[in-house]
Formats: C-alpha cells, structure tokens, sequence
C-alpha cells in the first residue's frame, strides 16, 4: 500500500526539519511526504527547508485554514492508499514506525484508523497521550503498552485508510481546531470501521506555542479554549444520544471553563459557549447507531463526558 505522510505547517520551519528527519528514516518504501505551508509569513522558509529532502513536496496556502481545513488539502494533493498524518512538532522515535502501522491494516481489515502512542513533552514534564482514560490507566498501567481496539484517536500523529473518506467525508472544515478527530471518530464508528491503538508506534511531540489566527478574535491559547467549547456543543448535539448531552456538556464546559480561570481568561470560555449554543440552529443530528454506542462502551469510548 502507498503511503502519504502529511505535515501541515505554520510559520514552524525551525521544528519542521526535525519531523522531517525521521520521516526519511522510515524503512518503508512506496511513501510519499507533502507538506502545507499553511499562509506563513515568510514564504521562502519553508522552500529552503523542503529543498534539503528529496521527494518531498510543497503546497502553499494563501490563506490560514486551519488543522481540519489543512488536512483536507493534503488529502486532495495525496496519492496514497493510506494517509498518515504528523504534527509539524512531533517526530517518529523509531524507523520502523510506517512498516508497523501499514501492518495493523494488513491483518485486520475491519481497522479504518491506527492511533499511535503520543509521548508529549512540555514544560519539563513528559506524559503519554494515549486514546485510553487516565482514570483506566489508573486502574490498570499495563493498557497502555497494550494494541487493542479504542473509540477515538488523538490528532498528533494517526493514520487513516483514503476509503474512510470517501465513505464518511473529510475533516470537517467549520471546526478549525480541536475535535475533528472525535468528530471523525464517530463516523468512522457509525459505518463500521474499527481504531486500533498500536503502542510500538511511538511519537515525540514537543509543542510549540500555538499559530492559530481565527475568526474568533482570540489567538494562541484563547483561541484553542474558544474552538474547544464551541465544537463541544456541536460534537454532543451532532452524534451523541440524549440522555449523554446533558452531562458531557457540563463536564466539557467545566473542565474548560476552570482551565480559562487559572490562565486569567474568561472571554474566550464565554465566546465559545455562545457561538457553540448559535451552531445549534440548523444543525442536522446523526446520532450515534447502537452498534456504534456498543463499540464505544466496550473500548473505552467517552458517552457521558
């Protein structure tokens, strides 16, 4: 199967040689690697970058998309069966890490989308970003080096089958940040596709300070709190049962809500759950199907929260 390995990018170049350098590295042959510069300042950074790595491809955006709307563009310029997404801020620990994950889909065909295991690195602090609940990882340390079917997958590094797309639609673009991969998820989920987790795959991610310019009026950790609640409400009116609403937005908009206090930033919390209420109007459900709510409670998929 080709493989597509795709980097969106924003006035980053300094961290994307490192992101790139382990992607040369991987032993897998039929791979190709796009990267979007997506509206950076300084158009010939990222030329100067790529031009050190044969084969690599760039595209430009003139205007800011976004991570959903940015995927979605590399998808249109991707040729691969299989689109492995990375993080302009993250890198493969070992060469092998495409072989593995190309695998997962090898022998299991019910598998739509591989999570990989996130090692985050921040502020002196190193935490595993797994699709597993801490509280669970609590009860049980072992899960995370164990594969196994999960109900979503984290956004730093995944990959994805091309035919996912074309059953269930691309990112959705009116999100812009946070939950497009639970968004995703549940229609994946909903069709009859599986999210396998396969921990071999480890990927360090070293955050950056955030590049998000929206709509919104807010930017960098504002806007990241603003487009967390407001695509909350749509995600819960959207997929989830009734009886889940309720406390899934109380928890969500808590969680945040406290995060906004510490920080000294309430306005965006307060912007978010208002335009999160205004995307209500028109919004068409697509609940969940039993089957669907079944496989979510059997692997640790988030209904109430």
């Amino acid at each position: 199967m080709k493989v597509s390995v795709l980097i969106g990018s924003r006035n980053r170049p300094h961290v994307l040689r490192r992101c790139l350098d382990s992607i040369m590295r991987q032993t897998y042959d039929d791979m190709e690697v796009i990267v979007l510069d997506d509206a950076s300042d300084d158009i010939h950074a990222y030329s100067a970058v790529v031009r050190a790595y044969s084969g690599v491809r760039l595209i430009r955006s003139e205007f800011p998309c976004g991570v959903a709307k940015g995927r979605n563009r590399l998808v249109a310029k991707a040729l691969g069966d299989v689109l492995c997404f990375i993080d302009d801020d993250a890198y493969f620990e070992t060469s092998t890490a495409i072989s593995w994950l190309v695998d997962v889909f090898a022998r299991d065909t019910r598998v739509g989308i591989v999570a990989c295991k996130i090692v985050d690195h921040q502020g002196g602090v190193t935490d595993a970003l797994v699709p597993i609940p801490r509280f669970a990882r609590w009860k049980n340390p072992r899960l995370i080096e164990e594969p196994r079917y999960v109900a979503y997958y984290l956004g730093g590094c995944h990959v994805i089958l091309r035919e996912v797309f074309e059953r269930c639609g691309r990112y959705c673009d009116a999100l812009v940040f946070g939950e497009e991969e639970l968004d995703l998820s549940y229609r994946a989920i909903s069709v009859g596709y599986r999210i396998y987790y396969e921990p071999r795959v480890v990927v360090h991610h070293e955050p950056e300070p955030s590049v998000l310019a929206p709509n919104s009026g807010h930017h960098g950790r504002d806007a990241e709190l603003y487009y967390h609640i407001r695509n909350r409400f749509y995600l819960a009116f959207r997929y989830l049962p009734v009886i889940y609403i309720p406390s899934y937005l109380f928890l969500w908009t808590g969680k945040y809500a406290l995060d906004a206090v510490k920080l000294g930033r309430v306005a965006p919390v307060v912007k978010g759950i208002m335009d999160g209420i205004k995307t209500l109007k028109g919004l068409k459900r697509e609940v969940l199907p039993p089957h669907a709510v079944d496989y979510m409670r059997r692997n640790f998929g988030r209904l109430w929260y």
